[in-house]
């Protein structure tokens, strides 16, 4: 998630660009390529293991993070929660969609209305939780959305075939496949009644409660009591229809 963050930081600051001079400009493109380079090193680490034999879970959940401060952060974020992938609970994997900006100065039509390859990030819950709430100060609020085995096959296979062909799930667009479109894009390859009409993460649990695919809601994690909360999971079978 720290790589996520300073990414993103770091293309909104080299965006700022035009009035530099060539040789400054020449400088700090060669720095965001190294940047960019580094960045999707680290997801390809990540996402080896989910592309495995060996990676499986138990259930899945929906987490939704509080909107920041920063401008991009206005509306929220929603991801995916593979409760039993890891080792223990902290381990568990999630997943969370952005674009892949690679371009040096910033596209925003292009942002906006769709052109730039959607990433699938991989990375640890205990992650997820220290950056969104010990560092940015954000609750989270975690839902299970309870599907039979076949189901979270299909869900499984589905960010496989993702991970693989990133063109699968259509171009990034902050107006039709941001986060949120992408994450119910994802859960509706369960064909469990799931469409993705939402522009906005902060409606997405509305939108899965209205259709009824919200089970067990855990406790909001926010910074002051994420410690004795974050690692709860109720019975597994709460994650199974």
């Amino acid at each position: 998630m720290r790589t996520i963050i300073s990414f993103i930081i770091f293309i909104l600051f080299t965006a700022c660009s035009n009035s530099k001079s060539p040789e400054l400009i020449a400088k700090e493109k060669e720095a965001f390529l190294k940047e960019h380079n580094n960045f999707l090193r680290d997801i390809r680490k990540q996402s080896d293991y989910i592309l495995s034999d060996e990676f499986n879970f138990d259930g899945i959940e929906v987490v939704y993070v509080q909107s920041g401060e920063l401008y991009y952060q206005w509306f929220g974020h929603v991801f995916i929660r593979f409760v039993g992938s890891g080792e223990n609970f902290s381990e568990d994997l999630g997943v969370s969609f952005i674009a892949d900006f690679n371009d040096f100065n910033l596209d925003n039509l292009k942002a906006y209305y769709g052109g730039y390859t959607v990433l699938p990030v991989v990375d640890r819950w205990k992650n997820y939780v220290r950056d969104y709430t010990v560092k940015e100060k954000r609750y989270m609020d975690r839902y299970i959305i309870p599907m039979s085995k076949s189901e979270q096959e299909k869900v499984k296979q589905g960010l496989k075939s993702w991970i693989k062909d990133p063109s699968l799930p259509g171009t990034y667009s902050f107006r039709r496949n941001s986060c949120t479109a992408l994450l119910l894009k994802l859960l509706a390859l369960s064909n469990n009644g799931i469409e993705e009409p939402i522009a906005f993460p902060i409606e997405v649990i509305t939108y899965l409660k209205e259709i009824e695919k919200v089970g067990h809601s855990y406790t909001r994690i926010t910074p002051d009591n994420y410690q004795d909360v974050m690692l709860k999971v109720v019975d597994k079978k709460n994650y199974l229809k």
